[in-house]
């Protein structure tokens, strides 16, 4: 790939990351609920996940929908419900101080979560399929190319998640006050519920 095409792949990219959507919310409820360290979790999970889809494009794109396609109805399915229950739970949670509320289990279920999240969204892979093809030719996939392609997109979702994250934190530490805990509870809880929706209806 020329280094045209790969700024041009970074800006396309970047314009799909940054669009709100469940990751987005999800990284951004994570950070300002609990911590920065969980949204980064969180949003390595979905970076992990993508190049999940760029290997599936890139590689066995029919083989790799013919083996998940029956199963990507049921990831959806149970992701939507654990995602609505993780919304209904804040939304009915006691308000604490924020300093309070951190997370007692595993940090690495954040990664799993996001990781799952994006598995349950079959979108990317079809943001995918419609780009590569102008970038590369699919039918001539060489390791240099393979390469470039998943490095960028690794850099790209990743640090465009974070940057929700760090939003997140300075919505904490900046516009949010004890009095008003309650209320960003129920709103992270519907934003939450939500990406479960969104999830059911994709």
């Amino acid at each position: 790939m020329e280094l045209t095409s790969i700024i041009n792949f970074f800006f396309i990219l970047f314009v799909f990351a940054v669009i709100p959507g469940p990751a987005t919310f999800a990284v951004l409820s994570t950070s300002t609920r609990y911590s920065l360290i969980a949204s980064l979790l969180l949003a390595a999970g979905v970076t992990v996940g993508d190049l999940i889809y760029t290997s599936a494009v890139l590689f066995s794109f029919s083989l790799f929908e013919e083996i998940l396609s029956p199963i990507f109805f049921y990831i959806k399915i149970v992701g939507a419900i654990y995602i609505a229950y993780l919304g209904l739970s804040l939304i009915f949670k006691k308000p604490k101080k924020f300093k309070e509320q951190k997370i007692k289990k595993n940090l690495w279920i954040q990664f799993s979560l996001g990781f799952f999240l994006c598995l349950s969204n079959p979108k990317p892979m079809v943001f995918y399929f419609l780009v590569f093809p102008q970038f590369i030719d699919l039918n001539n996939v060489t390791l240099k190319s393979s390469l470039i392609i998943m490095s960028v997109i690794t850099l790209t979702i990743f640090f465009t998640l974070a940057m929700f994250g760090f939003l997140g934190q300075f919505i904490k530490k900046y516009l949010l006050k004890d009095k008003s805990l309650k209320l960003f509870n129920v709103i992270s809880g519907v934003l939450f519920l939500i990406v479960s929706f969104y999830l059911l209806k994709s």
